[in-house]
């Protein structure tokens, strides 16, 4: 792979950022302060700074105007692809005007894989997205709609990609309790014909289903548990299953460390998988 094609989705990545900042010239109208006495979890959508991990893009919540974090992941391959993975990743989201939230990832990591299957190091697949959020469109409850995409951008042949272009149009739901934020979404994703270490991947469409809660622990702190579901995305491919245990800690006024562990249920999601992050948010 040249260096041309493992700048490239970093570079569309950049472009994106470029062109959401332009709408910053009409900033949000900022959320007021909750008073002391009320915790993080009952603000509104667009004051909620704590995010989930596997529903980022899907949930129905925004970033007060910016959002960038940098990531370690640890990835230890499913049954249907066992390949191991340790990538750094990139998470970039933005509140250019009023209820819409954009943004995307993607990452640079190196493989290990099972058996005689390659080894290697390259891009992750470009993932994008861009969502509605409806603010208490219900007494302390909001919505979302959005879309997204992935772009084949990452090297199939190191394991880090399926070499397939997918689109997704999704909903979400979040209610806010005093101390706890409940959350859901639903998808559907249609899935191209793919590749992956030499094996063709013919596309399916799948459907995905979520659930999240947040509990606040502290002013600083909040538990994150996700449990999610996508059926399969490729022909031969089993389903994915996964559960998540996770942590926000805002440590600074515009800065929070987060770390989140996962498991696979089911043949087609990771065994096992490890995440480290800090994100710089206002």
């Amino acid at each position: 792979m040249s260096v041309l094609s493992r700048l490239r989705p970093a570079l569309l990545l950049a472009a994106i950022a470029a062109a959401a900042s332009a709408g910053f010239a009409a900033d949000p109208e900022p959320t007021p302060a909750p008073a002391p006495d009320a915790p993080a979890a009952g603000s509104a959508a667009t004051g909620f700074s704590d995010r989930l991990f596997l529903a980022f893009f899907q949930e129905a919540a925004l970033v007060p105007s910016q959002w960038w974090e940098g990531q370690i992941e640890y990835i230890d391959g499913s049954d249907d692809i066992p390949v191991n993975v340790l990538l750094l990743r990139g998470v970039v989201a933005f509140h250019p005007v009023k209820s819409l939230e954009v943004g995307g990832r993607v990452g640079f990591g190196t493989t290990h894989a099972e058996g005689t299957l390659p080894d290697g190091t390259g891009a992750t697949d470009l993932d994008i997205y861009g969502k509605w959020v409806f603010a208490d469109a219900v007494e302390n409850t909001d919505f979302s709609v959005g879309a997204s995409f992935i772009v084949p951008t990452g090297d199939d042949t190191a394991g880090l990609g399926f070499n397939s272009f997918a689109a997704q149009a999704f909903g979400g739901v979040r209610y806010r309790m005093q101390n706890i934020v409940l959350g859901g979404h639903v998808g559907v994703r249609a899935n191209g014909d793919g590749q992956f270490q030499g094996s063709d991947l013919p596309g399916t469409v799948s459907f995905e289903l979520g659930a999240s809660a947040l509990f606040l622990l502290a002013s600083e702190v909040s538990i994150v548990g996700e449990a999610q579901f996508e059926s399969e995305r490729f022909e031969n491919v089993d389903s994915a299953t996964q559960l998540l245990v996770g942590v926000n800690w805002m440590a600074f006024k515009r800065g929070m460390f987060r770390g989140a562990i996962a498991g696979g249920l089911t043949d087609g999601a990771p065994k096992f998988r490890a995440l480290v992050g800090y994100a710089y948010t206002f």
